[in-house]
C-alpha cells in the first residue's frame, strides 16, 4: 500500500474483521470478508452494509449556485423530476455526469437540492477537489460559494430488502423519517447546526442526512454523518 493512501473512519473495524482490503479511488478499502458471493447474496435476499466514506461531498451554495450546477451538470435540473418533467426541489436529488468542455465525462454524481440556493453533490472517492476545482474555474461571475468537504463526511449504505427494518432500530422516529421519503429523496441532514438536522435523528439525538438511494440495485438508504459518528452508528447498525 501507498504511504499516502487514505483511510476511511471505519478502516481499523475492517482490519480487526479480517476484511480483504484493498486500493480503490485512493483509500484502503474492503472488498470482501469471507464470501463475496455470501455477501452480495445478503444484499438480495436481508440487507448489506457498506462503508462508503472514500465518497466525497461537495457543497453548493449561494444565489447563482443552481446557474453554476445547471451549466456543468449533464442533467436538467430544470426539467429532472418524474414524467411530467418538474424542476428540482428541495428534498430531491437527480443523477448525472460533470463533463469538461471536451464533452468527456469528469465523474458520475447525484446531486442533492437541500433548500433555495443550496446543493449537496456527491461525487466519487478522490472525486471531490476536482469537481469544486472545475466548478469554481466556470464560476466566473456567478454568486455561488464551492466548499469541497472531502474526508470530513462519514457514509454508510444499507442496502437489500431489509434496510428499512433494520435502521427503524436506530432512529429516533422511524414512522415519520420513512413516510413520503420516495426513491431519489432525502431528509434531514449531517450538520447539527442546519435548520434541516431536525428532520432525521438517531435514537441517541445524532443528525443524519438520510437518502433513498444508493448502487446495489436493491431497495435501500444511503446515510450521511459526521466522521466522528461513523463507528458508532457502524455497529448499532450491526447490532439491530
Amino acid at each position: 500500500m501507498s504511504e499516502l493512501i487514505k483511510k476511511t473512519p471505519l478502516h481499523s473495524w475492517h482490519v480487526s474483521k479480517g476484511a480483504n482490503m484493498a486500493d480503490f479511488g485512493g483509500y484502503e478499502m474492503p472488498l470482501w470478508y469471507s464470501s463475496a458471493k455470501n455477501e452480495h447474496l445478503s444484499v438480495l435476499t436481508n440487507a448489506g452494509i457498506f462503508d462508503t466514506s472514500h465518497m466525497a461531498v461537495v457543497m453548493v451554495a449561494g444565489a447563482d449556485a443552481h446557474e453554476l450546477l445547471q451549466l456543468c451538470f449533464s442533467n436538467d435540473m430544470d426539467a429532472c423530476m418524474g414524467k411530467n418533467k418538474k424542476a428540482l426541489y428541495a428534498g430531491r436529488c437527480v443523477y448525472g455526469v460533470f463533463l469538461n468542455e471536451k464533452g468527456e465525462v469528469i465523474d458520475d454524481s447525484i446531486i442533492y437540492k437541500l433548500a433555495d440556493n443550496s446543493y449537496m453533490v456527491v461525487v466519487n472517492a478522490g472525486m471531490g477537489s476536482r469537481i469544486a476545482e472545475h466548478l469554481v474555474a466556470n464560476k466566473a461571475e456567478r454568486r455561488a460559494t464551492v466548499t469541497d468537504l472531502t474526508d470530513q463526511v462519514g457514509k454508510i449504505d444499507v442496502q437489500g430488502p431489509d434496510a428499512a427494518k433494520i435502521l427503524a432500530k436506530v432512529l429516533a422516529d422511524p414512522q415519520n423519517v420513512f413516510s413520503d421519503l420516495p426513491y431519489f429523496s432525502f431528509k434531514g441532514h449531517f450538520d447539527p447546526d442546519t435548520a434541516l438536522a431536525d428532520a432525521v435523528r438517531l435514537s441517541d439525538g445524532t443528525p443524519i442526512l438520510l437518502s433513498r438511494t444508493g448502487y446495489t440495485g436493491e431497495f435501500g438508504f444511503e446515510i450521511f454523518v459526521a466522521p466522528e459518528h461513523a463507528p458508532e452508528l457502524w455497529n448499532r447498525i450491526l447490532d439491530a
